[in-house]
């Protein structure tokens, strides 16, 4: 069967890097569209109808961008017109581990680990905020660099599709967005996603090595935080760690807490 989204000769052009990485990877072919719905939703629906390969698909432009909890996720090349302002990849991946929750933990784990782990910042801090931003964490350039988003398609065998929206060379027009280049760095989206594919199968291989170096990395751990949970209702404590599940563990005044969903605030101390 024919794929929704083409092989694109551009992908060579634009992304020589990454082609290469993906073949490194084994992970076929790289595809780049111009503009699509959603890469996510892209590569779940060729999953629907049968293709269930590893696969790698980059857009300049998402129209329905998506992220967690049904929200929107904005990318600045609407306004830009350039391709590099924003790295916009999905990645298809037969889910590595039993019992759902935790094939997508492992493949988002091994997605933010990655970036985490490779992103060049000109001196800023990157870390993760739990459950699936990485933020810049520095004295003039503070807020939310990228998302990751992780989604199981049911499916025989079951792939889970992991996207990631990371801004290079602009932000959207967001409260609280920030690029790559505003923290100094000079990468283009070909480089980032060349060091990011290299990256994730050995995470993949290795989930406890993507939790332990996400632990690392957290912005999250170790902080008080408030969890406003999906039914309206919110917790606070501090951030002790992260499960194998991918559920924050909180401590509070009435013991643990497992959180499998929800929207994190920092707290000052």
């Amino acid at each position: 069967m024919g794929s929704i989204t083409p092989p694109s000769g551009s992908a060579r052009e634009q992304l020589p890097l990454s082609c290469e990485a993906v073949r490194r990877a084994g992970l076929g072919e790289l595809r780049h569209t111009v503009a699509t719905g959603s890469t996510n939703d892209d590569l779940a629906q060729e999953a629907r109808l049968g293709e269930r390969s590893p696969s790698v698909l980059v857009a300049d432009h998402q129209t329905a961008g998506k992220g967690r909890l049904g929200r929107r996720w904005s990318d600045a090349a609407a306004g830009s017109h350039r391709s590099e302002a924003s790295l916009l990849v999905s990645f298809r991946f037969v889910a590595p581990v039993s019992g759902a929750l935790d094939r997508v933990a492992a493949v988002s784990a091994a997605a933010l680990a990655a970036a985490s782990g490779t992103l060049p910042h000109g001196g800023a801090t990157v870390r993760a905020k739990w459950p699936n931003d990485l933020l810049i964490e520095s004295g003039e350039v503070s807020g939310k660099l990228a998302g990751v988003l992780s989604e199981m398609v049911d499916c025989d065998p079951p792939v889970v599709v992991v996207g990631l929206g990371l801004n290079v060379a602009e932000a959207p027009a967001e409260p609280g967005a920030v690029s790559l280049a505003q923290a100094g760095s000079a990468a283009t989206r070909d480089e980032l996603l060349a060091w990011m594919i290299d990256e994730v199968p050995g995470y993949l291989a290795d989930p406890s090595k993507a939790r332990a170096d996400l632990r690392a990395a957290s912005a999250t751990i170790g902080r008080m935080v408030r969890v406003q949970r999906t039914d309206g209702t919110s917790v606070v404590g501090t951030a002790v760690d992260i499960d194998a599940s991918g559920r924050l563990i909180l401590a509070g005044d009435c013991g643990e807490a497992l959180i499998d969903t929800g929207d994190v605030f920092h707290l000052r101390c």
